[in-house]
């Protein structure tokens, strides 16, 4: 199933926050001395490691923000993707909105498609798709209401 707008924009989120924290950890929290930069580089490249590419190893093959959403990248014809087509394709959506400026990443979400496929630009470009691994997500609608028990049906 195709997960939802919100969901891809917050397992997104997740991710970069880690990174935000690291960044201003590294910006604020070292003082100056010889090789600070060298320290505050090496602090935020190594969050990046942790919270985006090492999770990519595991069984699962999702980043951080990817298993709290429950989602995950698979190959266009729902295939597995390989290890490094997956880094690729973070290192490509980090870069591309890094170099721009974050404008990438508006562009992305703009175009992402949710009809049949969620798909945005860094997927086009590598052939995947995320698909939605949580099985109470899968098959309801959102503007289906909530069915609660009462106090009448419930067993005290």
């Amino acid at each position: 199933m195709v997960p939802k707008f919100e969901r891809r924009v917050r397992a997104f989120a997740a991710d970069v926050s880690g990174v935000t924290i690291a960044l201003l950890i590294a910006s604020y929290g070292i003082p100056n001395f010889v090789g600070s930069d060298f320290v505050r580089i090496a602090i935020i490249l190594f969050a990046y490691l942790l919270i985006v590419i090492l999770p990519i190893f595991s069984k699962s093959k999702s980043t951080f923000g990817q298993r709290l959403q429950k989602i995950r990248v698979v190959n266009f014809n729902d295939t597995e993707p390989s290890r490094i087509k997956l880094i690729l394709r973070e290192l490509t959506k980090y870069g591309l909105s890094f170099i721009t400026g974050g404008l990438y990443l508006i562009i992305a979400f703009f175009a992402l498609t949710e009809k049949y496929s969620s798909r945005t630009i860094h997927d086009y470009i590598f052939k995947t798709k995320m698909i939605d691994i949580d099985p109470l997500h899968q098959d309801r609608d959102y503007k289906d209401p909530v069915q609660t028990r009462t106090m009448k049906d419930t067993r005290l």
